[in-house]
C-alpha cells in the first residue's frame, strides 16, 4: 500500500476559511479600534474648543468695565426665547479681556449669542473702525440663558438687566443644545459697585 503525502481537498478548504475568519476579526477589530480612536479626537477637541470658549468669556466677563466711548451700551442683557421655547439670550457689554484676541491694551465691545451654527462670541476693538469679527464660536450650543445678580444683592438673580451703565455683581451663563442644558452653568463675578 502506498501512503500519499500533502493535504486532502477538505483540508485546504478548512484551513482556508479559519484563515478569512481570522482576517475578518482582525480586520473588524482594526477598524473599531480606528474608529474609537476617531471619536475620541473628537470629543476631545470639543472639550478643548468648550474650555477656551469658557476660559474667554470669564476673562471678558471679568474685564467688563465702564465704557468711556460709549457708556451708553456698557452692559445690556437682551432676554429672548426661541419658537422652540428655549432661551436665547444676548449678552453686549465692553470689556478690556486678558485673553487673546482680547488684548488687554483696548477696549472691546463684545456681544455673546446662540445662532444655528453655535454660541458665537463677536467683538470689535472700540474707538477703531472696523466691522465686528467672530472671536470664538462653541458649535453645537443653540441656546443661551443668562441671569446677573444685582449689585445691591437685595434682588437675587434676574433675568432682564435694564441699567445699561451699571455692572451686576455677576453673570450666570447656562448653556442649551437641542437635547437640554448642557454641563454646569457658568458663573463670573464682576467688580462691585462700577458705573459712569
Amino acid at each position: 500500500m502506498s501512503r500519499r503525502t500533502g493535504f486532502t481537498l477538505i483540508e485546504v478548504t478548512v484551513s482556508i476559511v479559519l484563515v478569512a475568519v481570522v482576517s475578518l476579526l482582525v480586520y473588524g477589530a482594526a477598524q473599531a479600534a480606528r474608529d474609537t480612536q476617531a471619536r475620541i479626537a473628537d470629543e476631545r477637541h470639543t472639550l478643548q474648543r468648550a474650555l477656551a470658549m469658557r476660559l474667554l468669556l470669564e476673562s471678558a466677563i471679568r474685564g467688563a468695565q465702564t465704557a468711556l466711548l460709549a457708556p451708553d451700551t456698557m452692559f445690556v442683557l437682551e432676554s429672548r426665547v426661541s419658537a422652540r421655547g428655549t432661551a436665547e439670550d444676548r449678552l453686549t457689554f465692553v470689556t478690556s479681556g486678558d485673553l487673546p484676541p482680547l488684548n488687554p491694551g483696548a477696549d472691546w465691545a463684545v456681544s455673546l449669542e446662540p445662532t444655528r451654527e453655535g454660541l458665537r462670541l463677536t467683538g470689535a476693538p472700540m474707538g477703531v473702525r472696523t466691522p465686528s469679527r467672530t472671536l470664538a464660536l462653541l458649535p453645537g450650543v443653540t441656546g443661551l440663558a443668562v441671569r446677573v445678580r444685582d449689585a445691591g444683592g437685595d434682588r437675587g438673580w434676574l433675568e432682564e438687566w435694564n441699567f445699561p451703565e451699571v455692572l451686576p455683581a455677576a453673570v450666570e451663563l447656562t448653556y442649551w443644545t437641542d437635547s437640554g442644558v448642557v454641563g454646569v452653568p457658568l458663573t463670573v463675578s464682576l467688580a462691585l459697585g462700577q458705573g459712569n
